[in-house]
Parts: structure tokens; C-alpha cells; sequence
């Protein structure tokens, strides 16, 4: 009980500050900077950014052209990790998003789980007014270690941070103890330059609405699959998080709700790492609401779900259990 209540003082505070009563559907116009570095192309069919996860860093080119962008997360670790994309607002920096939000969040949560009501409220007035436009942008869901994930998505020109939150002994992955300094978060320049990618095909379709995750379109098999995801809906959650899917494996009955209880990040074992279940990929939360993005993931006969990263997933439709023959 008394988790619950610093959980529920913690989330009243930040969604105060960030808006986070947006329950319903929103759309960010975000304006570009008219000066861009220039990027090469990667080839006529691919725009591909290559990304390695290892030591709590994140390893790739700072650049990518615009378009449809496949992002390729290699976890090297034995953590699980994921890749979010988010877009900045102009003239937000990645080291401010370090600085000002990162330690921030970082504080404000250790604070609440050690029940300090008053000063969880002091350091999140500290909170910068820019957050609320931030927009999140797809990105490889959850994967386990020593692993691969990829997922596309349409990016426009602008500036980005590619982040990882998950959690060692309450650290988050992408929170910076020394000023100046990035964690597991890369800076991106999507660049005015057009990658020429078309858009990819799938065999089998999600979609994300006010009901939660429903296969629509195709079907999954044995192998690889490219799923496309269409997000009729974006919701953000009073937790802050929005709608996404990721993929699981299934090896035991325990599983499911293993894997629902570790998914809400408020708790103090929600994404500590080592995660209970094993992940396969997926796509992080992608805005606007009407917007598609893709996912590739190689399946074996066996059980499985896509789960949303929301606390009581299943209660808002974001669990969707599937077998492969």
C-alpha cells in the first residue's frame, strides 16, 4: 500500500508538470531547423542506422537521412535493452535532455520510493517546460541480451535523442550521474537529405486503438515476419507511458503475469533488469495518432504475446497472446 501511494504522488506530480492528462489522442507540430549536417545515402534501397548496445552505451553514427529509416539494435550486453526514439523541440539538446530531465527523473523517483512526499515535489518543479513537447517516434521495442531488433519508421528532418530506460539496482540506463556526460542516450540529426526508402510490406498487421492491440490484417508464422503497426490511437497513460508493443516468449504459465507485473516501471522491480520473460523486439510508442511504423521479428513454434509496456497491460487491452505451429 504504501508503494501505491508514493506511485500515485509521483505520477499526479509529473503528469501536473508535463501534461500528462493528454488520456486522449494528440498531435505535436514540431518546427525544423533550416540548417541540417549532411548525411551519405546508405544504399538506393536502405536507410539504415546500425545501432550497438553495450556498456551501457549506445554505439552508432550520429546522422541518418530522412524517410522511412530502419533502426538495427544489436544488444551486445546480457541486459535487455530497447532503442526509443524521441524528437526534440528546437534548440533542446541531447545533454539538456540529460541534464535537465534525466537527473531530474532520476531524483524525483528515488525520492518517492524512499517516501519523501515534500521533496519529491520540490525537485520536480525543477522539471523544464519544453517536456511536454517532446514526441516519441517508434524505435526497436524490448530485447534480451545478446540479440537483435529492428524496426522502421517515417522520421522527419529535425533533431533526436535514442534512449534506453531500463533500470540496474533503480538506475535508470539513461541517467548520467556526471553533468555533460550521456548515459544510454545517442544523439540523431535526421538530416533534410531524403533516404529514398519505400515504405516495407508485411505479412501480418497490428492495430493500436482505445481498445488496445488487435491482429487486423495477414497472419504471423514460423520465421521471420515483418508486422506493421498502425496506431489509430496514441494514449498517454497518468504513468506517462504511452501505447507500444513488444514480444514475448512464453515458456512457462508464470510468464504472463511475470512479465505484466515487471512492465510498469513505477514499482521498484518494474524493467529491472534481468527481465523475468524473454523479449524479442517490437516498436516503442510512435506519434501521432494515424501514423504506421514496422517491425521485424523472427518466430520459432511456440507461444507468445505482444505486451504493451503499461502498467496492468492487460486491463487496457495491450496483451494479445498468439501460438506459432
Amino acid at each position: 500500500m504504501k508503494i501505491i501511494k508514493k506511485t500515485l504522488l509521483f505520477v499526479c506530480i509529473l503528469a501536473s508538470v508535463v501534461a500528462c492528462d493528454r488520456s486522449t489522442e494528440q498531435t505535436q507540430e514540431i518546427s525544423i531547423a533550416e540548417k541540417q549536417p549532411k548525411a551519405e545515402p546508405v544504399n538506393e534501397s536502405v536507410n539504415l542506422l546500425e545501432i550497438n548496445a553495450s556498456g551501457m552505451r549506445f554505439e552508432s553514427n550520429n546522422t541518418i537521412l530522412s524517410g522511412w529509416t530502419t533502426i538495427r539494435l544489436n544488444n551486445k550486453d546480457n541486459m535487455l535493452h530497447f532503442a526509443m526514439v524521441v524528437r526534440l523541440p528546437d534548440g533542446v539538446t541531447a545533454t539538456m535532455y540529460s541534464d535537465d530531465l534525466g537527473s531530474v527523473f532520476q531524483k524525483g523517483y528515488d525520492l518517492m520510493l524512499e517516501g519523501k512526499s515534500e521533496e519529491v515535489a520540490a525537485v520536480f518543479d525543477a522539471i523544464p517546460d519544453w517536456v511536454p513537447r517532446l514526441t516519441y517516434q517508434g524505435g526497436p521495442g524490448f530485447v534480451s541480451g545478446n540479440s537483435s531488433a529492428q524496426s522502421t519508421q517515417y522520421l522527419e528532418p529535425g533533431n533526436y535523442i535514442i534512449e534506453c530506460y531500463i533500470k540496474t539496482n533503480g538506475i535508470f540506463h539513461s541517467y548520467s550521474p556526471v553533468p555533460g556526460q550521456l548515459a544510454m542516450l545517442l544523439p540523431l540529426t535526421v538530416a533534410g537529405t531524403p533516404g529514398g526508402m519505400a515504405e516495407p510490406s508485411a505479412n501480418a498487421t497490428l492495430t493500436i486503438n482505445e481498445s488496445g492491440i488487435q491482429l487486423t490484417g495477414g497472419e504471423l508464422k514460423a520465421g521471420k515476419n515483418s508486422i506493421r503497426v498502425n496506431f489509430d490511437t496514441q494514449i498517454r497513460f497518468p504513468s506517462f507511458v504511452g501505447q507500444d508493443v513488444h514480444v514475448i516468449r512464453i515458456d512457462s504459465v508464470a510468464d504472463i503475469q511475470a512479465a505484466l507485473d515487471w512492465m510498469d516501471w513505477q514499482t521498484p522491480n518494474g524493467l529491472l533488469v534481468p527481465s523475468p520473460v524473454t523479449f524479442l523486439g517490437g516498436i516503442n510508442d510512435v506519434m501521432p495518432s494515424g501514423s504506421s511504423a514496422f517491425f521485424s521479428v523472427d518466430l520459432s513454434p511456440g507461444r507468445y504475446a505482444f505486451i504493451g509496456e503499461a502498467p496492468e497491460a492487460d486491463k487496457k487491452g495491450l496483451l494479445l497472446e498468439f501460438e506459432i505451429r
